[in-house]
């Protein structure tokens, strides 16, 4: 099926390169606006129902504009496999940041970040080209946000010391009618030789859509903190390591949903070539498992384990490919007093991508 480019797009960068640059050239474009983005393409097969497939996971474009000293301005805009044969386009990032200093050369100023940007917590990032495998964690996939809509101050203090507060919307919501935000942020530290280590909480309001109710949806309470760590100890290695804990307080029956996990990574390079990443990820209850307030009753209760390597491939600058073999082991209580039902699943996947 033929696609068109969506006409808001061309109109938007038409906008960006005035006549006088396009006549100048690419270098009078490259002043104005930088464009990037990547293409992810792969093969997958589960070993659970036997299934395999080809497909083209994401092209991202991304657009930034220098503004010199005031601050830039960036749009992500992705089209996703939306897994039935298609593709789903978003902005996966718009934002705005101001330099709070506004130009006055001298001394060290907040920066104003305000719009839809990814979310500041964590060790994992979102796309593909900054991934040391094919999957995310556990932790990335069920314990945070991915991206979040509101503003944020970000500053760098002394000594590899920074912090971020950022006021927004609940978890990858665009648009919500809640009257209490979410209120978070993160203070880190880093090291030019060593790596460095984060700490991240947020609490607010969250919507959720109601389990086996089509288009209504329940106002919680959200909580979750986040410790996100990196080690570089020696050349070409890189550890990573995550604890992530979480609740959501539900509005009726003194009833509150909580989880906790962790990750521990490790990737190494080999070669100038050739890389290999291992990691295991632990992941204890779930959006979905309720645990009594104020008891050690528990139903629904689940643990979730994952364990990867993935060998690496650097073929030229910005393509590479990737195999990953992922084996998922998890042990569900559905009722109290049902029993336990365990079950593991094997996913092996080839990632190529490509960096512009």
């Amino acid at each position: 099926m033929l696609r068109r480019f969506p006409g808001w797009l061309t109109v938007l960068m038409l906008a960006a390169f005035p006549a006088s640059a396009q006549e100048n050239g690419d270098s009078a474009v490259s002043r104005l606006v930088e464009i990037s983005g990547f293409v992810d393409a792969s093969y997958t097969y589960n070993n659970s129902d036997d299934s395999n497939t080809f497909g083209l996971d994401q092209v991202e474009i991304d657009l930034s504009r220098n503004l010199g000293d005031i601050g830039s301005l960036r749009a992500d805009l992705e089209w996703v496999n939306d897994g039935e044969g298609g593709f789903t386009l978003d902005a996966e990032q718009g934002y705005v940041t101001l330099d709070l200093g506004l130009g006055r050369g001298e001394g060290n100023y907040p920066t104003l970040t305000f719009g839809k940007f990814n979310a500041p917590i964590g060790f994992e990032l979102l796309d593909a080209p900054d991934m040391y495998q094919y999957s995310h964690s556990l932790i990335f996939d069920l314990g945070l946000p991915t991206n979040l809509t509101g503003a944020m101050l970000s500053m760098d203090l002394v000594g590899g010391i920074d912090v971020v507060v950022h006021l927004t919307n609940g978890w990858d919501e665009n648009v919500d009618a809640n009257t209490n935000k979410m209120i978070g942020g993160r203070l880190g530290y880093s090291h030019e030789e060593l790596g460095g280590i984060g700490f991240s909480a947020m609490r607010g309001d969250n919507e959720e859509p109601v389990h086996g109710q089509a288009g209504m949806s329940l106002t919680i309470n959200l909580t979750v903190y986040d410790i996100d760590l990196t080690l570089t100890p020696a050349p070409g290695l890189i550890i990573g390591g995550e604890y992530n804990r979480g609740k959501k307080d539900l509005p009726f029956n003194s009833v509150v949903f909580n989880w906790n996990g962790y990750m521990v990574m490790a990737h190494y390079r080999l070669t100038d070539v050739m890389g290999l990443t291992g990691r295991y990820d632990y992941f204890k209850g779930s959006n979905d498992v309720p645990v009594r307030k104020g008891g050690t009753e528990e139903f629904g209760k689940s643990r979730l384990q994952a364990l990867t390597i993935a060998p690496t491939f650097a073929l030229t600058d910005g393509l590479g490919f990737l195999m990953e073999l992922r084996r998922d082991f998890s042990v569900r209580e559905s009722q109290p007093g049902s029993g336990e039902r365990e079950e593991s699943v094997v996913n092996f996947a080839f990632e190529m991508t490509y960096s512009f």
